[in-house]
């Protein structure tokens, strides 16, 4: 497919990257990596007018540690380079194994940290062409009155597809934006609006700068649902970290945004009842290639094989 028509504009700075996004009045885009917003361009689900490239700003490329306890990531940081990081695999299973189960090599080498956070949320009948979108009829994420997968549902129920996000909310990370407002930070958890034309609650403009991780040694591991090895999204995945007496789960891959579970200990009965918590709370629809009933019930299970290897671990 060929890409629509936009002006291209490469900055060095954040700074400038926000002050080219302020000129062309909002009708902008980042670009890091590129593999998820240029599939969208292709598609047509996305159309700026300009295009801001933000590959060439240093200090969005670094890991550092920080004298107060955290480890920052720079957003542009790629997947393949986070991953032979030593301090991510020696201090973050989770994250480590994450990382891996991303798409295939060859993508985690373009692909950002930064990127696979704030992707859109994805559904089987919204990620299609714009002829293909056209003979269906658009659904309530494209402006249509209606969902296309849940018959007369005036909501939308795509779902979250990071691989990342998860492993990231179990470590309790956090992270910091520059926008045209100015400069805050927020956890990463908290980051989802529930609403699928519109999950992420990041303002326009604004750039993701860097992920902060406590720098903490825990125990971890991550599971993934997927048809292909290669490169699919998750269908359903389950992150566990744990760290002192603390155990917290992350569940994405099956709705609008990630379901996080704290735990007091990772004992048989305190596993099983989250299992089924994780079963109760999950509300996938018929929007990926496999079944809603099946990715709901493979939740608890890949939560269950998550656990086994921690304890393994330990």
């Amino acid at each position: 497919m060929i890409l629509p028509k936009f002006t291209y504009k490469k900055v060095k700075s954040v700074a400038e990257a926000v002050a080219a996004y302020n000129s062309h009045k909002g009708k902008a885009k980042y670009l890091a990596g590129g593999t998820d917003l240029v599939p969208l361009m292709k598609l047509r689900l996305s159309a700026p007018a300009a295009v801001i490239d933000l590959k060439d700003i240093a200090e969005l490329k670094a890991v550092s540690r920080k004298n107060d306890g955290w480890l920052a990531v720079g957003a542009n940081v790629t997947l393949f380079a986070l991953k032979n990081d030593p301090v991510v695999k020696e201090y973050f299973p989770a994250l480590y194994e994450s990382l891996d189960a991303t798409s295939c090599e060859t993508l985690q080498m373009r692909g950002t940290i930064g990127g696979n956070i704030l992707q859109d949320t994805r559904c089987l009948l919204y990620n299609q062409s714009l002829e293909w979108r056209k003979a269906r009829g658009f659904c309530y994420k494209m402006g249509g009155k209606v969902c296309n997968v849940v018959p007369n549902a005036k909501a939308c129920f795509s779902n979250y597809c990071s691989d990342n996000a998860p492993s990231l909310i179990t470590l309790s990370a956090q992270l910091r934006f520059v926008g045209p407002k100015g400069e805050r930070t927020a956890g990463l958890e908290d980051i989802f609006s529930g609403d699928g034309r519109r999950p992420l609650t990041v303002e326009p403009g604004e750039i993701l700068t860097e992920i902060l991780i406590p720098l903490k040694k825990t125990k971890g591991a991550y599971e993934k649902l997927r048809v292909r090895d290669s490169i699919d999204y998750p269908l359903a995945g389950v992150a566990v970290s744990a760290k002192g007496g603390t155990v917290r789960a992350c569940v994405c891959g099956i709705g609008l945004k990630p379901r996080v579970y704290d735990l007091s200990d990772m004992n048989e009965a305190t596993v099983k009842e989250a299992a089924d918590r994780m079963y109760g709370d999950a509300k996938p629809v018929s929007n990926t290639v496999l079944s809603a009933m099946y990715r709901k019930k493979m939740a608890g299970v890949l939560f269950k094989k998550a656990v086994k290897r921690v304890l393994q671990e330990g």
